[in-house]
């Protein structure tokens, strides 16, 4: 019911126009558009090829509409009264070889609707542009809307990404999320990181002056021997929450703790126990909550003979599943734990 009212509200707010002196605004919204007053980012990493697009915004599901990146050709952020329509057009202009400058002129020149637009391009030599425009704010023509009117919107484009918003606290939302952005990709964070600590940043300045509802975050790369492959490495979005930016973290740690998990079982296949333990630890760093993790992790301790700490992982990941009672004394890893008292007390333990 409270979604249904927000999307009512917002539909009301956006189409109603006010009478003014000479040639006044007229919009029509178009079904699919919705009102994503918001700040995002999009980036690109010439190292990796990646491009990440990450989105906050009060209404329902912006990380479904805001952002859009195909892998290897660039990444598009449109917002405000959000075109759909910008990002597969700015894709396929991309394709054709038009830099972000002409393809923001030539999407918004095409759109009658362009003033209540703003819309951010990248491509896959890092060239950035971005759009404002002139009705982002003051959507709804009325001198007394003080919410909106009172509000930012501009960008701050730098090397390989830019930062852009409107209906902010004030610029400095988007300095600090330029400036987390680049420290946490000095600091060899991944993109998907990156992208999220720059949510972050943003919030932690205010955000959106009416609060956050939704986030996402797309990350996109080449997969060059797997031409079928769309190479999205990290598409996650929370789609609703009272603080999107906690679950969005939460579930981003989830995703990347898979690939140290990964990394720990094929060196620990060849024996590598040492350095297995030193990413199976990275894994529960990032997501501690998960049983197998925990499990994986006792099973990296007892092959390097930390036998004391095997046993803690173990009790963790049997709190956290208590299945693993009946594998444990199968598991050939924990062979020599068998003889110690606390492994069978662990077993016995009535959950």
């Amino acid at each position: 019911m409270k979604v249904t009212t927000l999307c009512l509200a917002l539909l009301v707010s956006a189409t109603r126009v006010i009478a003014q002196a000479g040639n006044p605004p007229t919009f029509t919204l178009l079904p699919e558009d919705t009102w994503y007053s918001t700040f995002s980012i999009v980036a690109y990493d010439p190292e990796t090829e990646e491009h990440g697009v990450a989105v906050a915004s009060r209404p329902v599901a912006a990380g479904a509409a805001v952002p859009w990146a195909v892998a290897g050709l660039g990444a598009v952020a449109t917002q405000a009264a959000a075109n759909r329509t910008y990002g597969p057009k700015a894709m396929a202009l991309l394709e054709q070889g038009l830099s972000p400058d002409e393809i923001i002129q030539r999407i918004t020149n095409e759109d009658p609707d362009r003033d209540r637009r703003q819309v951010a391009v990248l491509d896959n030599r890092g060239r950035t542009a971005v759009y404002t425009g002139r009705h982002v704010i003051d959507r709804n023509f009325d001198p007394n809307d003080i919410v909106h009117l009172g509000s930012y919107a501009g960008d701050i484009q730098r090397t390989n990404f830019s930062v852009q918003g409107n209906t902010l606290a004030s610029e400095q939302v988007l300095k600090s999320m330029a400036t987390a952005y680049e420290i946490a990709r000095d600091i060899g964070k991944s993109m998907g990181e990156r992208l999220m600590d720059a949510l972050d940043a943003g919030n932690a300045e205010g955000g959106d002056v009416r609060g956050m509802g939704s986030a996402g975050i797309l990350v996109v790369r080449p997969v060059p021997d797997n031409p079928a492959s769309i190479g999205r490495t990290v598409d996650l979005r929370v789609d609703h929450s009272d603080d999107p930016f906690v679950e969005l973290r939460r579930i981003l740690n989830k995703r990347l703790a898979r690939p140290h998990a990964q990394r720990s079982i094929e060196l620990a296949q060849r024996k590598a126990y040492a350095d297995a333990l030193i990413e199976q630890k990275r894994a529960v760093e990032l997501d501690p909550d998960t049983d197998a993790l925990q499990y994986g992790l006792a099973e990296r301790y007892a092959q390097i003979g930390e036998y004391l700490n095997a046993l803690l992982a173990l009790e963790k990941a049997i709190e956290l599943q208590p299945r693993y009672r009946q594998e444990a004394p199968v598991n050939v890893n924990f062979e020599k734990l068998k003889g110690f008292v606390e492994f069978q007390r662990l077993l016995e333990r009535t959950p």
